[in-house]
């Protein structure tokens, strides 16, 4: 089983993996920069874990539903052949432990803590490291036909986007491949 099958097995569950943009997206920052250390934060089945660890990274990713648990553990057991991914089996938000430094931070878990993670993981980014975020876009949803509950996970969204284009330590970039992509530069400060 390859990358392609996984994707066909995740489409045939319903588990939400990286869109197809996504992924080349992801290939074309970690080849263009050279990054080798990736923390990625939301692993659901493993997918794009193992596509990074498939472009040479090492790759620390959290994940802590169970059941994403069980499958990208037995996931990785079969294809990270090079024995370049680590499971953490934890919610990312209460973490405690200590981490090594990463070039590149990968946030693709729940959209409405993305502030939060921003700021508790970005201290283990290098200087000059990325943050990349992805589904910003969040379907593209008019927030006056959803739910209250979509509402307020569309208001946070925006004021993620509000935050990282005016943080004094990142430099931000906006894509509309996928789902919606932010990339953010740690500035040298």
């Amino acid at each position: 089983m390859n990358l392609s099958s996984l994707k066909a097995y995740a489409l045939e569950k319903k588990v939400p993996i990286i869109t197809d943009a996504t992924l080349r997206f992801l290939e074309t920052m970690i080849q263009k920069h050279a990054i080798h250390d990736v923390l990625e934060i939301g692993t659901a089945m493993g997918y794009s874990a193992l596509a990074m660890a498939s472009f040479g990274c090492h790759v620390v990713t959290f994940e802590r539903d169970e059941f994403m648990v069980d499958e990208a553990k037995r996931h990785v057991e079969w294809y990270d052949e090079h024995k370049r991914i680590t499971l953490m089996p934890f919610d990312a938000l209460t973490y405690q432990g200590e981490l090594p430094m990463f070039d590149l931070i990968f946030i693709d878990a729940a959209k409405s803590q993305y502030q939060t993670l921003f700021n508790k993981y970005t201290p283990y980014l290098k200087k000059g490291g990325f943050v990349i975020c992805d589904n910003l876009h969040f379907h593209h949803l008019n927030p006056d036909v959803v739910n209250r509950h979509t509402q307020g996970l569309l208001r946070k969204l925006k004021t993620f986007k509000s935050f990282l284009t005016e943080h004094p330590h990142f430099e931000t970039t906006f894509f509309d491949e996928g789902d919606g992509i932010s990339l953010s530069r740690r500035l040298d400060v």
